[in-house]
């Protein structure tokens, strides 16, 4: 079966809209000065990934592979609020720019949407040379377009090729950071990212982060608070505070366990977490964090594909599982609550031992 990040429901009906607004956008094409990539003198590059955090460090190797190939350009990301000040940490651009788009956040008002098309036709002031949306999203690309750039590089899977100089088909099987690196690799830039060494700390934690942005992502409470008995005897246990981790401490609490927690800013993990022995996780930011820094990491997955969001650590990383193919009947049409709760805290406590080893 082919993996997918897009519900094909909705690449349906996103492509019926893309095809009603099409006379109207290819109308406005025709009024836009038509640039051939070659003779552009490449000066400001501007990049869109305003979803998750998690995307930000998805698409990284991307943005290096671009400053590698363009030294001297100022290459411009935005992003969304929640991911600005770890993007900056890790000068991933040399403009960081923030913003809360509706699609995201999930406001539908006509104003948020208006704000938004402002914001766009502000970027545009800037002379944009190249710009890139690696999400395949009809909304970002209508974004995109409004930022006036002379060349621009998206995948049209949601429709609204004509948004892009150079739109491509989106392979939905590949990893989202190869599709990143695909689109830029398009202007010359060579994949020269290399991970990060595996971090060795011998006096490290073992560290918990239970949050992820969907509910059916979450490993059930029980599991983490009897993954944390197990894992006790012979680690430290260290526990991000998140909003879903209140019961979860008083759980440890009860049980007495030698515990650290920690509660701070994403740089102030990504700091901390240098320091830790590795860390467990759900498929969410947290792993795609420890990663790019080196940590070795656990990563459960439910019934979605590892192979398309999964933390790019072969080496030092261990993906979980359910131990069978999901059958259930489900809200939402990717993710399975079931199907995480079938992954036991005894496979997990394995894995970690395997994996610090």
């Amino acid at each position: 079966m082919i993996n997918q990040i897009y519900n094909p429901r909705i690449i349906v009906w996103s492509n019926l809209v893309s095809k009603f607004l099409s006379p109207i956008y290819l109308f406005f094409n025709l009024f836009r000065k038509t640039y051939s990539i070659t003779d552009i003198d490449i000066k400001t590059i501007l990049i869109t990934e305003f979803h998750r955090i998690g995307d930000i460090l998805i698409i990284a190797p991307a943005l290096k592979n671009i400053k590698q190939a363009f030294p001297n350009a100022h290459l411009i990301l935005i992003c969304n609020k929640a991911s600005a000040d770890l993007a900056k940490d890790l000068n991933l651009a040399n403009e960081i720019i923030p913003i809360a788009v509706p699609w995201t956040d999930w406001n539908w008002s006509l104003i948020k949407w208006w704000k938004a098309r402002s914001f766009a036709k502000k970027i545009s002031y800037k002379n944009i040379d190249i710009a890139f949306d690696f999400k395949g999203d009809l909304r970002n690309s209508w974004f995109l377009w409004k930022t006036k750039p002379k060349v621009s590089f998206g995948y049209d899977t949601t429709g609204g090729g004509y948004f892009f100089t150079y739109p491509n088909k989106m392979n939905q099987n590949s990893h989202q950071t190869d599709r990143a690196k695909e689109l830029v690799a398009k202007i010359g830039c060579s994949d020269i990212f290399e991970s990060p060494k595996k971090l060795k700390n011998n006096n490290g934690a073992v560290v918990f982060h239970i949050g992820a942005s969907d509910p059916s992502r979450l490993w059930p409470l029980e599991h983490w608070s009897e993954l944390a008995k197990l894992l006790s005897e012979n680690y430290l246990i260290g526990l991000v505070k998140t909003p879903e981790s209140h019961y979860l401490e008083k759980k440890i609490d009860a049980m007495n366990l030698n515990v650290e927690y920690f509660e701070g800013s994403l740089v102030e993990l990504k700091n901390w977490l240098k320091y830790q022995k590795c860390l467990i996780s759900p498929d969410s930011m947290a792993g795609h964090l420890a990663a790019y820094i080196g940590l070795p990491t656990v990563s459960i997955f439910g019934s979605q594909s590892p192979r398309l969001t999964c933390p790019l650590n072969d080496d030092y990383g261990v993906v979980i599982k359910p131990p069978k193919k999901c059958n259930h009947i489900r809200n939402h049409w990717r993710f399975c609550g079931q199907c995480m709760e079938s992954v036991v805290p005894e496979s997990v406590f394995i894995e970690v031992n395997l994996l610090l080893s």
